[in-house]
């Protein structure tokens, strides 16, 4: 009799012992994908680069396209994630100004839009 409760009582220590393994095991497992999901990774300061290059070079192209800013140097400094775009440059006309504005502003993901252009001097002095 002593051997028969001997061995049943190893036999659900060992059933439990493993079955409290594999729920410990689980909720490590489950902290640690939260403890990730929790905590994204922050972008790459290259990432950020590239995607303020792109932006930028989006809100330069549409200004190239537009008719009335084709002789004027203006150059589009943006900030993809909030989306502010600077301009800079010479310009001919404060309508250029105006117009330059009003265009960067159309631009998909453009917020703000600060002008720093400059009116180029008429005349060869």
């Amino acid at each position: 009799m002593n051997l028969r409760q001997f061995v049943i009582g190893s036999g659900l220590a060992a059933m439990l012992a493993l079955s409290c393994t594999h729920v410990f095991a689980a909720d490590a497992a489950a902290s640690a994908t939260d403890t990730r999901a929790a905590a994204p990774a922050a972008p790459s300061k290259k990432s950020v680069r590239v995607a303020n290059r792109a932006f930028s070079k989006t809100v330069q192209k549409t200004l190239l396209k537009t008719k009335g800013l084709e002789d004027t140097s203006i150059t589009a400094f943006g900030n993809a994630k909030t989306g502010q775009v600077t301009l800079a440059g010479q310009i001919a006309s404060e309508d250029q100004d105006h117009l330059a504005v009003e265009t960067a502003k159309q631009v998909r993901g453009v917020t703000a839009v600060v002008s720093k252009l400059t009116l180029r001097q008429q005349g060869g002095g």
